[in-house]
């Protein structure tokens, strides 16, 4: 009984799954017919109740029209009316499909080739399809063995791994150089040991050459001095220290030996790097990888999730759901979000806590290299700062002995040849307040030079000015003559009249006004 439950369930997940798809390739029709009829046949996959036996049989469909969908094409058993197909029928609808295609054209090209309906033992065919929105994808393998009957088949406990042992390395392609070589590399782990002791030994070596460390108790760095020894004697190389104190030769051989550990350390480190960018191109790892240290696991609170699993769905989501889905699918989607959020809330956390480890793995890796660098850039700043105060303090040495022998030929001089330099100082600062003032003469010339220029313009502008003016002055006044000679012709008049006006009429005159 749970086993035909749990039957049940997965076959309600597969259709919830499907149903995915539905929005987002119905819009692959661009017939309004074809169109059409996918809905009829949509609104019978998925809005009809169907019982447990046929769930199987409407997922095949469904998936198939689906594809169907995809290709923005019906074809096959889709065709027909869907109101009278009977869904239980899907493994006989959809079990020769592949008999309708029709042979490409490429097919007579390769004539010869075995049948595809008799493989050869041990074929794989892979087929895989990303899902949208990068939220995984669809793969199918299959594994063809032509026998009429499998070699596994009653031959006892054991003959299913025997004959997949023989046909593995048949068809699995032989393993590369490259993969065997990075198959033998060490542990992550073992691999930073190796770098932590390069570190170590340059620390001990520095710690001795700062004299913080006696010879006698720096054990591992006499044996690395021994065999130092016993390689320049054999490369006939030793003479050299031989002839050299016991405190020098022993300095000048830690230095050799520093040189050399470094030299192995970064070349070992650079192989590191190399062979970690090959084998993330060559085999790389899932982004989840479990090769993460104590320090790179994150526990994200558990409250977090706790609202998201004792929250309902908002109203607009209901909404949503109710104009898209039919409702007892709805139910259903429900009922099965209740029983599996907690689940799936869980899963998310575990998720979300793979992601931000391997972000803080990640973080740490380039926080480690960071160290590094900065590490072997404060050494060689600690190397460049001794050099430097070095040369600070050979130049400070120069610069006195240089002001003691000034100062000593100053204090040999007689007063005469002190009176001569002081006239000698003095004549070349009047030598220069000279030049200065020459200089400033020169300058006050081209600035006199240049305001003459400048007068003798507004010169030549200013007199055609006043000529102009003074013609329009001779104008005016002309004017004003000839107006001053009307205004005394009019004032004559003007007397004129009333002087006739203040005269006694006569009768002659009279009569006159009267005409």
């Amino acid at each position: 009984m749970d086993t035909e439950k749990s039957i049940e369930n997965k076959l309600d997940q597969d259709f919830l799954f499907y149903l995915g798809f539905i929005n987002e390739y119905l819009k692959n029709f661009k017939d309004e017919a074809e169109l059409a009829h996918c809905n009829i046949w949509l609104k019978k996959l998925c809005g009809s109740p169907i019982t447990a036996d046929k769930k199987r049989g409407r997922n095949i469909y469904l998936s198939n029209l689906i594809l169907c969908m995809q290709d923005g094409k019906l074809a096959g058993p889709f065709l027909g009316n869907p109101n009278e197909v009977d869904i239980s029928d899907a493994m006989q609808a959809f079990e020769h499909l592949s008999s309708n295609l029709a042979e490409p054209g490429w097919l007579k090209e390769v004539a010869d080739a075995p049948d595809l309906d008799d493989p050869r033992d041990g074929r794989t065919y892979l087929a895989t399809r990303t899902l949208p929105g990068g939220e995984g994808a669809f793969a199918y393998l299959a594994v063809t063995l032509a026998e009429a009957e499998p070699k596994w088949l009653g031959g006892g406990e054991g003959v299913f791994d025997r004959v997949m042992e023989e046909k593995f390395p048949e068809y699995v392609p032989p393993m590369s150089e490259m993969e065997r070589i990075l198959l033998r590399r060490k542990d992550p782990v073992e691999r930073e040991k190796v770098l932590s002791y390069y570190e170590a030994l340059l620390q001990n070596i520095n710690s001795e050459l700062n004299e913080e460390v006696p010879p006698q108790q720096n054990d591992t760095i006499n044996v690395l001095i021994d065999q130092l020894i016993e390689d320049l004697k054999r490369k006939q190389k030793y003479d050299t220290y031989a002839a050299m104190d016991d405190k020098q030769r022993r300095t000048e051989l830690l230095l050799l030996l520093h040189d050399r550990v470094f030299a192995r350390r970064q070349k070992t480190a650079q192989r590191e790097e190399v062979l970690d960018e090959i084998e993330q191109r060559t085999m790389p790892l899932s982004f989840f990888d479990v090769s993460l240290q104590p320090e790179d696991v994150v526990e994200l609170p558990a409250t977090m999730w706790e609202q998201a699993i004792n929250k309902y769905p908002n109203r607009k989501l209901m909404e949503s759901l109710f104009s898209n889905y039919p409702h007892n699918l709805i139910n259903k989607f429900i009922d099965l979000l209740a029983n599996e959020k907690e689940t799936i809330a869980i899963r998310m956390q575990k998720k979300h806590e793979n992601i931000s480890s391997q972000m803080r793995k990640e973080l740490r890796k380039e926080g480690e290299k960071g160290r590094l660098k900065a590490e072997e850039a404060e050494r060689f700043a600690q190397q460049v700062s001794l050099v430097l105060a070095k040369v600070k303090e050979a130049y400070q040495r120069r610069m006195d002995a240089l002001q003691n022998l000034k100062d000593k030929k100053e204090s040999n001089l007689t007063e005469q040849q002190r009176l001569y330099e002081q006239l000698r100082a003095a004549l070349y600062d009047t030598q220069r307040s000279v030049e200065e003032e020459a200089k400033r003469g020169r300058e006050l010339t081209d600035q006199i030079n240049f305001v003459n220029n400048q007068t003798e313009q507004m010169y030549q502008v200013n007199e055609e000015a006043l000529r102009k003016a003074e013609t329009d002055n001779i104008a005016l006044m002309q004017n004003i003559k000839k107006l001053r000679n009307a205004v005394q012709n009019y004032e004559a008049r003007m007397h004129q009249i009333q002087s006739l006006a203040q005269r006694k009429p006569t009768t002659s005159s009279a009569g006159y006004y009267y005409y």
